[in-house]
């Protein structure tokens, strides 16, 4: 779905979340300037019976009816459409940008008063507003809860859930009602509400609980061990809080219903009562702005922070492209190649096999020159001495003799395979293919020959060529786990990633305990964002084979990945503790560390790095970036400069060199960077919006919104959320909106 423009005008950007019934996606609507973003909820129905799709169709119009309604209210997302694809349904409701109320609540933090108090009456009087419509939420919870980044407001949204229909829809003939499937989060659940009776006041039970998560600082988890048998919250002893808040929110929580509020209005008017009795209510007031403020620059901060990281990304790997990191890593590419290069130094076939130690083999040359003096036209002394110079490593001697031995013989076989090792480990693979495909014309059921075949086809870059090759191997034996792998680097190779997975899983069913099977195909998951299943197969690999450094290096990239650094760094540190020459590990460690903001580690990595593999322009630009980080922008620019006399066409080394300079204050050279960084790679949208920046900075308004909307659309092409909100919340700032 990602990247898929749904009725010719939304184009899904991610998965927001999922449920048995359907996905959540951000999307961004492509019919609006700027390519405003919107919440599109998709509703799969769980039979496609004319019955069922009526029985959703009637739902969801009610609850699009519903939504409109509650829309009115300037704190609840707008329903922007309600649309049918396909037998699927879809609802699209505006997206509000901004931090839920779950990130500001930490555990171990306690809110003051006076913040809980504003909290509840932003939400209640949102709540008043629904009751009255003859909605209810039903699922009010901290997640729920969004700090609206444009002016701070609380805004609650979730109102158009698809889980509740998709369960009516499981019996046509469920009734239309508020009630639904049970939501997950008990800890803001009412009493009557787990038992499936869903009330107005079982959506201020829901805030309450929250106002005690708040004063208390305990999570939602911890939440629930309040409760004594009764199930009456006990929480005052863990909180400040005044008696008159207390006991307002002890009864927002009462699980008698009859004893707890009734509705929104009367618990407004109890706190508003408060508020009239304290002589300090205004410095109360005053306290709560100053919160709200610094909520809103700590937004404003984070925003600014990912910027930053912006500014210095580079381009980096699709499957390293995790938020917020600034780092490119190697690429994938090296993975493939190297899984594809193969030894030419295999055993030829020939009576010499036996015999070990360069003596025995050239008293043997010396034995086979005597006996073509003595019979000059004898083909199989000529074969004999060329398998002995084969296994001296003398390649170009053994070719001479294999010629001369299929000049004699022209049906040789061996002396045809022969040779064609001999080419192959001389590189000559075209000449090594012509020798394969002669024992193939003269065995066609010679499978090792069609894998030597293969494997040349594979130098020559012809991976087509090497697939068809190996598939006739495991023609001739279905039971070739070898040929399975092989045959899926291929494919991985051609891109045909799910021919590459097939491969590799075949290959694991003939031989369960093959590592180098499962370790490729953790690679092949690793680069289609499959991180988990990744870290699966590098586990079982490291399982069959411990003392295996690969698994490790490779697991340590799942876990960047997945953001778990303090794992990375232990299984890089594990494969290089197995092979100290894995500059890959020492790079990716070096990766974990930055964004541990453990820079000196990180430059000592990079530099370790840089020793195995100088050429790596890289490692050079993540060593910059670790410098730069640390302080020292003279350093990072120097080492943005080697990456750039390394690989000139490093478009990230350029961009990354830009930020320094226009850290540094120098913002002329800054857009010349930016500007060669573009024409290196015209779809880099960090070099649009770096470039956009200091373009406004220099008062070139109309260059700058050029800049940054191309940036925008080239962040929602490849579905970078977070650039492309960052981008258009520029434009708008520009243009003064």
């Amino acid at each position: 779905m990602i990247g898929q423009l749904l009725d010719r005008r939304y184009r899904i950007i991610k998965v927001l979340g999922s449920n048995a019934f359907g996905k959540v996606y951000l999307a961004a609507d492509t019919h609006r300037p700027g390519y405003p973003q919107c919440v599109v909820k998709q509703l799969k129905p769980p039979s496609t019976q004319a019955r069922t799709l009526q029985v959703i169709h009637a739902l969801l119009k009610k609850k699009a009816e519903m939504l409109e309604k509650l829309a009115k209210h300037e704190r609840i997302p707008q329903l922007l459409a309600f649309f049918e694809d396909n037998k699927e349904f879809y609802l699209v409701e505006e997206y509000i940008p901004g931090q839920s109320l779950a990130s500001e609540m930490m555990p171990g933090v306690c809110m003051s008063e006076e913040q809980v108090i504003r909290l509840l009456q932003e939400v209640l009087e949102i709540l008043e507003f629904v009751h009255q419509q003859g909605a209810i939420h039903g699922h009010v919870k901290p997640t729920n809860i969004i700090r609206r980044q444009s002016d701070g407001k609380l805004v609650l949204i979730d109102f158009g859930r698809i889980k509740e229909i998709g369960y009516q829809a499981i019996n046509a003939q469920a009734p239309v009602s508020q009630e639904g499937a049970p939501i997950t989060s008990s800890a803001y659940r009412a009493p009557e509400q787990i038992r499936g009776n869903l009330l107005p006041s079982s959506d201020l039970y829901g805030l309450g609980a929250i106002a005690i998560q708040a004063l208390t600082g305990l999570t939602a988890e911890e939440l629930p061990t309040l409760n004594d048998g009764d199930r009456q919250v006990n929480w005052r002893d863990k909180a400040k809080v005044s008696a008159e808040l207390a006991d307002i929110i002890d009864k927002m929580v009462s699980p008698d219903l009859p004893t707890r509020y009734q509705s929104a209005t009367e618990v407004l008017a109890d706190l508003k009562k408060i508020q009239e009795s304290r002589i300090e209510s205004s410095a109360s007031r005053g306290a709560w702005q100053n919160s709200i403020t610094e909520t809103k620059t700590f937004w404003r901060e984070k925003i600014s922070q990912w910027r930053m990281n912006w500014l210095v990304w580079a381009g980096v790997v699709a499957t390293l492209a995790v938020a917020g990191l600034t780092f490119s890593l190697h690429e994938q590419i090296q993975y493939r190649v190297g899984n594809l290069k193969y030894n030419g130094g295999e055993k030829v076939i020939g009576n010499n096999e036996e015999q070990e130690g360069a003596e025995k083999r050239r008293g043997e040359v010396q034995d086979l020159k005597i006996a073509l003096q003595l019979k000059p036209n004898d083909a199989k002394s000529y074969y004999r001495r060329g398998n002995a110079k084969y296994d001296m490593g003398d390649y170009r001697g053994a070719i001479e003799d294999y010629t001369e031995a299929i000049r004699l013989s022209p049906d040789h076989v061996n002396a045809y395979y022969n040779r064609g090792l001999a080419f192959y480990a001389l590189k000559e693979y075209r000449e090594a293919i012509k020798d394969f495909g002669q024992v193939i014309r003269l065995v066609p059921e010679d499978g090792e020959a069609y894998r030597k075949r293969a494997r040349a086809f594979v130098e020559l870059g012809d991976y087509q060529g090497a697939i068809a090759d190996l598939t006739r191997v495991i023609q001739l034996n279905p039971n070739d786990a070898k040929a399975y792998i092989e045959r899926g680097n291929s494919r991985w190779a051609v891109e045909d990633s799910q021919g590459a997975i097939s491969d590799y899983t075949q290959a694991i069913r003939i031989q369960p305990d093959r590592s180098d099977a499962f370790v490729n195909r953790g690679k092949v998951r690793l680069a289609m964002g499959n991180y988990q299943s990744a870290l699966e197969d590098y586990s079982e690999a490291i399982r069959i084979n411990p003392a295996g450094a690969e698994a490790y290096s490779n697991r340590c990239e799942a876990y960047l990945n997945l953001g778990e650094y303090k794992k990375a760094i232990e299984d890089c540190t594990a494969a290089i503790g197995r092979n100290r020459n894995d500059a890959i590990a020492y790079s990716n460690r070096c990766f974990a560390a930055f964004n541990l903001r453990e820079y000196t580690k990180a430059i000592e990595d990079c530099t370790a790095a840089l020793g195995l593999d100088p050429n790596n322009s890289k490692a050079y630009r993540n060593r910059g970036l670790a410098r730069a980080a640390a302080g020292d922008l003279s350093g990072a620019i120097d080492d943005f400069s080697r990456a750039i006399r390394t690989d000139p066409s490093d478009a990230g080394a350029y961009s990354n060199r830009a930020a320094a300079y226009s850290e540094l204050g120098d913002l002329g050279a800054a857009i010349e960077d930016y500007t060669r960084a573009i024409r290196i790679k015209p779809e880099h949208d960090g070099a649009y919006y770096g470039r956009g920046l200091i373009r406004a900075q220099l008062g070139d308004k109309n260059g700058a919104v050029e800049d940054l909307q191309k940036a925008s659309k080239l962040c929602l092409d490849r579905g970078n959320t977070a650039c492309y909100n960052d981008a258009q919340a520029q434009v708008r700032k520009l243009q003064g909106q």
